[in-house]
Protein backbone atom coordinates (compact mmCIF):
# COMPACT_ATOMS: atom_id res chain seq x y z
CA UNK A 1 0.00 0.00 0.00
CA UNK A 2 2.83 2.41 0.83
CA UNK A 3 4.44 1.75 -2.56
CA UNK A 4 1.21 2.72 -4.41
CA UNK A 5 0.89 5.96 -2.39
CA UNK A 6 4.44 7.01 -3.32
CA UNK A 7 3.78 6.30 -7.00
CA UNK A 8 0.56 8.31 -6.89
CA UNK A 9 2.38 11.18 -5.17
CA UNK A 10 5.08 11.18 -7.87
CA UNK A 11 2.43 11.20 -10.61
CA UNK A 12 0.64 14.14 -8.96
CA UNK A 13 3.88 16.14 -8.87
CA UNK A 14 4.49 15.45 -12.54
CA UNK A 15 1.01 16.66 -13.49
CA UNK A 16 1.58 20.17 -12.16
CA UNK A 17 1.05 22.82 -14.79
CA UNK A 18 4.35 24.62 -15.53
CA UNK A 19 4.04 28.37 -16.14
CA UNK A 20 6.76 30.73 -17.29
CA UNK A 21 6.10 34.35 -16.40
CA UNK A 22 8.02 36.78 -18.62
CA UNK A 23 8.22 40.32 -17.22
CA UNK A 24 8.81 43.56 -19.02
CA UNK A 25 10.63 44.98 -16.00
CA UNK A 26 13.93 43.53 -14.91
CA UNK A 27 13.68 44.16 -11.17
CA UNK A 28 10.43 45.41 -9.67
CA UNK A 29 8.03 43.03 -11.42
CA UNK A 30 10.17 39.96 -10.82
CA UNK A 31 10.71 40.88 -7.14
CA UNK A 32 6.98 41.39 -6.68
CA UNK A 33 6.08 38.08 -8.33
CA UNK A 34 8.74 36.17 -6.36
CA UNK A 35 7.40 37.69 -3.11
CA UNK A 36 3.86 36.82 -4.14
CA UNK A 37 4.78 33.23 -4.98
CA UNK A 38 6.61 32.84 -1.67
CA UNK A 39 3.53 34.18 0.14
CA UNK A 40 0.93 32.15 -1.80
CA UNK A 41 2.93 28.91 -2.19
CA UNK A 42 0.91 27.44 -5.09
CA UNK A 43 0.81 23.65 -4.96
CA UNK A 44 -1.09 22.93 -8.17
CA UNK A 45 1.41 24.58 -10.51
CA UNK A 46 4.95 25.89 -10.78
CA UNK A 47 5.74 29.43 -11.83
CA UNK A 48 9.19 30.44 -13.03
CA UNK A 49 9.83 34.18 -13.32
CA UNK A 50 11.85 35.33 -16.31
CA UNK A 51 12.71 39.07 -16.29
CA UNK A 52 13.27 40.34 -19.83
CA UNK A 53 13.27 44.13 -19.80
CA UNK A 54 12.65 46.48 -22.73
CA UNK A 55 9.10 46.58 -24.14
CA UNK A 56 6.16 44.18 -24.73
CA UNK A 57 7.34 43.15 -28.21
CA UNK A 58 10.75 42.16 -26.79
CA UNK A 59 9.01 40.14 -24.06
CA UNK A 60 6.97 38.33 -26.73
CA UNK A 61 10.12 37.64 -28.76
CA UNK A 62 11.89 36.14 -25.74
CA UNK A 63 8.81 34.03 -24.96
CA UNK A 64 8.88 32.62 -28.52
CA UNK A 65 12.54 31.64 -28.13
CA UNK A 66 11.86 29.92 -24.80
CA UNK A 67 8.74 28.18 -26.16
CA UNK A 68 10.89 26.26 -28.63
CA UNK A 69 12.85 24.74 -25.72
CA UNK A 70 9.61 23.37 -24.25
CA UNK A 71 10.46 23.98 -20.60
CA UNK A 72 6.95 25.19 -19.69
CA UNK A 73 3.32 24.41 -20.52
CA UNK A 74 1.93 27.95 -20.69
CA UNK A 75 3.37 31.44 -20.60
CA UNK A 76 2.25 34.71 -19.07
CA UNK A 77 3.64 38.07 -20.21
CA UNK A 78 3.52 40.82 -17.57
CA UNK A 79 3.65 44.21 -19.31
CA UNK A 80 2.73 47.87 -18.83
CA UNK A 81 0.95 50.29 -21.11
CA UNK A 82 3.54 53.07 -20.58
CA UNK A 83 4.25 54.49 -24.06
CA UNK A 84 4.67 51.19 -25.88
CA UNK A 85 3.55 51.52 -29.49
CA UNK A 86 3.59 47.76 -30.23
CA UNK A 87 1.46 46.73 -27.24
CA UNK A 88 -1.73 46.30 -29.29
CA UNK A 89 0.08 44.01 -31.73
CA UNK A 90 1.40 41.88 -28.84
CA UNK A 91 -2.09 41.67 -27.30
CA UNK A 92 -3.63 40.57 -30.64
CA UNK A 93 -1.05 37.82 -30.95
CA UNK A 94 -1.70 36.66 -27.37
CA UNK A 95 -5.47 36.61 -27.98
CA UNK A 96 -4.95 34.35 -31.00
CA UNK A 97 -2.73 31.90 -29.06
CA UNK A 98 -3.66 29.14 -26.65
CA UNK A 99 -0.15 29.03 -25.17
CA UNK A 100 0.41 32.58 -23.92
CA UNK A 101 -1.56 35.31 -22.15
CA UNK A 102 -0.61 38.91 -21.39
CA UNK A 103 -1.29 40.69 -18.12
CA UNK A 104 -1.39 44.45 -18.64
CA UNK A 105 -1.21 47.19 -16.04
CA UNK A 106 -2.24 50.69 -17.12
CA UNK A 107 -0.29 52.94 -16.92
CA UNK A 108 2.58 51.07 -15.20
CA UNK A 109 3.39 48.30 -12.74
CA UNK A 110 3.94 50.77 -9.89
CA UNK A 111 0.16 51.26 -9.84
CA UNK A 112 -0.13 47.62 -8.80
CA UNK A 113 2.29 48.30 -5.94
CA UNK A 114 0.32 51.36 -4.83
CA UNK A 115 -2.92 49.38 -4.66
CA UNK A 116 -1.42 47.38 -1.79
CA UNK A 117 -1.74 50.49 0.40
CA UNK A 118 -3.76 53.13 -1.49
CA UNK A 119 -7.03 53.31 -3.40
CA UNK A 120 -6.32 55.13 -6.69
CA UNK A 121 -9.08 55.17 -9.28
CA UNK A 122 -8.48 58.48 -11.02
CA UNK A 123 -6.47 58.75 -14.23
CA UNK A 124 -2.79 58.45 -13.32
CA UNK A 125 0.42 59.27 -15.17
CA UNK A 126 3.37 56.87 -15.03
CA UNK A 127 5.65 59.42 -13.37
CA UNK A 128 3.06 60.01 -10.62
CA UNK A 129 2.76 56.27 -9.89
CA UNK A 130 6.53 55.91 -9.67
CA UNK A 131 6.90 58.99 -7.47
CA UNK A 132 4.10 57.86 -5.13
CA UNK A 133 5.45 54.29 -4.87
CA UNK A 134 8.84 55.69 -3.85
CA UNK A 135 7.50 58.33 -1.46
CA UNK A 136 5.22 55.72 0.16
CA UNK A 137 8.24 53.56 0.96
CA UNK A 138 7.06 50.71 -1.30
CA UNK A 139 10.13 50.81 -3.51
CA UNK A 140 13.57 52.32 -3.67
CA UNK A 141 15.18 53.45 -6.87
CA UNK A 142 14.19 50.38 -8.89
CA UNK A 143 13.51 47.63 -6.36
CA UNK A 144 10.92 46.82 -3.72
CA UNK A 145 11.67 47.68 -0.13
CA UNK A 146 12.18 44.84 2.36
CA UNK A 147 9.00 45.92 4.14
CA UNK A 148 6.76 45.79 1.06
CA UNK A 149 3.29 44.69 2.31
CA UNK A 150 2.82 41.61 0.10
CA UNK A 151 0.24 40.19 2.51
CA UNK A 152 -2.13 43.01 1.53
CA UNK A 153 -2.54 41.53 -1.96
CA UNK A 154 -6.30 40.89 -1.33
CA UNK A 155 -6.80 44.65 -0.93
CA UNK A 156 -4.86 45.27 -4.14
CA UNK A 157 -7.01 42.69 -5.94
CA UNK A 158 -10.19 44.36 -4.67
CA UNK A 159 -9.00 47.81 -5.77
CA UNK A 160 -8.09 46.46 -9.21
CA UNK A 161 -11.52 44.85 -9.55
CA UNK A 162 -13.23 48.10 -8.56
CA UNK A 163 -11.20 50.04 -11.12
CA UNK A 164 -11.84 47.49 -13.91
CA UNK A 165 -14.75 45.13 -13.13
CA UNK A 166 -14.27 43.10 -16.34
CA UNK A 167 -10.60 42.21 -15.72
CA UNK A 168 -9.23 39.85 -18.34
CA UNK A 169 -5.91 38.91 -19.87
CA UNK A 170 -4.85 40.07 -23.33
CA UNK A 171 -6.69 43.37 -22.98
CA UNK A 172 -5.63 46.90 -22.16
CA UNK A 173 -7.96 48.19 -19.47
CA UNK A 174 -8.77 51.80 -18.67
CA UNK A 175 -6.36 54.05 -16.80
CA UNK A 176 -5.97 52.95 -14.02
CA UNK A 177 -6.28 49.17 -14.32
CA UNK A 178 -4.41 45.91 -13.94
CA UNK A 179 -5.16 42.33 -14.93
CA UNK A 180 -2.89 41.06 -12.16
CA UNK A 181 -5.89 39.61 -10.25
CA UNK A 182 -6.29 37.16 -13.14
CA UNK A 183 -2.72 35.95 -12.59
CA UNK A 184 -3.19 35.78 -8.82
CA UNK A 185 -6.29 33.67 -9.37
CA UNK A 186 -4.23 31.37 -11.59
CA UNK A 187 -1.66 31.09 -8.78
CA UNK A 188 -4.22 30.34 -6.07
CA UNK A 189 -6.86 28.21 -7.80
CA UNK A 190 -6.24 24.84 -9.44
CA UNK A 191 -7.82 24.61 -12.91
CA UNK A 192 -11.22 22.93 -13.13
CA UNK A 193 -11.13 19.43 -14.55
CA UNK A 194 -13.60 18.72 -17.34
Amino acid sequence: MVQRDRRKSRQTKQLKQRYAVFTEGLVTESQYLEMLLKHLRPRHATFSIKPIGKDPSRVLTEYRKAEQRGDFDRAILVVDVDQHHKLDTVLRECRSSTAVDAIVTNPCFELRLLWHTTDRRAYTETRDCVRLARSSGLMGDKDLTARFPIASFPEAVKRAQQAWPTIMPNKKGPNPSSAMPWLIDLMTTPPQKN
